[in-house]
């Protein structure tokens, strides 16, 4: 079996977001579960060719098993790539919890299929949700449009939050642990706050997924989705069939950018994509 350590949606080593990633014949979960936790990235995927166009993913935190990963899936098909189970420009299809999705690989870009997009819950809490991340609540929302706190999912659910401007954004400073009990309350991955004040993309974010033993997370392609989603649903985006790029992970000193595409627009889907770069590999023993 193949192990490897990549950063995914950046081009610099150390750079993007690590994520272990494990190809692999016959595992069983427990054993995941326990790499996993034992190599502490915030997700290691384990996947399985089941023919030359088919796969298996599964995906593991440091805590537990979660139904998709963006970042994660980029690395997983960098490993494919480099171990020459895949060939370059073609479509693959991977098998998750959140559904059967394509990859579209080419000239090592890849760019994965989301699940099918659902908007959730309006969070109107404000001034609970300002305690939570100690800042004034006049800095939730957007200048320009009318943006509320609301649950998303485009394989994963998270609470977008939007932030009036980047400093604001930055300033943010969780209570993880009131964090996590809200956000397993209100059936939630994490939350995934974000400003349209950038002069680079579409939008600059920071992910907050304390449940899950992530306190914040520098780049991840399914809360990206699922904010592509909620800002055309809230006609900040409108162009199907465009690249869209996001920024997460300047405040961590980990930069990355990731792209995103909307596509099919009678029953609007989201592509989630991006560059990785290989750290390490070897055998897992």
């Amino acid at each position: 079996m193949l192990y490897y350590v990549i950063d995914a949606f950046t081009e610099t080593k150390f750079g993007g977001n690590p994520a272990g990633v494990v190809i692999y014949d016959n595992l069983d979960e427990e054993f995941m579960q326990k790499f996993a936790t034992e190599v502490r990235f915030s997700e290691t995927a384990f996947i399985k060719k089941i023919d030359n166009k088919n796969f298996e993913i599964k995906f593991f935190t440091p805590t537990s098993q979660v139904e998709l990963c963006g970042h994660a899936t980029i690395a997983s098909f960098k490993a494919l790539l480099d171990s020459h189970t895949i060939e370059d420009n073609n479509t693959y299809f991977i098998k998750t919890i959140a559904g059967t999705l394509s990859v579209e690989v080419n000239q090592s870009f890849i760019m994965m299929e989301q699940a099918e997009p659902q908007l959730g819950k309006v969070f109107d809490d404000y001034d609970y949700l300002s305690a939570l991340f100690k800042i004034d609540k006049s800095q939730i929302g957007n200048k320009n449009f009318n943006l509320v706190p609301q649950a998303v999912s485009t394989g994963l659910w998270d609470i977008m939050l939007p932030i009036k401007t980047r400093d604001a954004l930055y300033a943010l400073n969780p209570d993880f642990k009131a964090l996590a009990e809200y956000t397993k309350i209100h059936l939630v991955g994490g939350v995934h706050a974000f400003t349209l004040d950038t002069k680079e993309g579409v939008a600059e974010s920071r992910n907050f997924c304390p449940l899950y033993g992530i306190n914040e997370e520098a780049a991840t392609g399914t809360s990206n989705g699922a904010l592509t989603y909620y800002l055309f649903n809230n006609h900040v985006l409108d162009k199907f069939n465009q690249e869209y790029s996001f920024l997460q992970g300047h405040s961590m000193g980990r930069p990355s950018t990731i792209i995103t595409k909307l596509i099919n627009k009678n029953n609007p889907r989201v592509m989630v994509g991006g560059k990785a770069i290989i750290l390490t590999k070897g055998k897992l023993c």
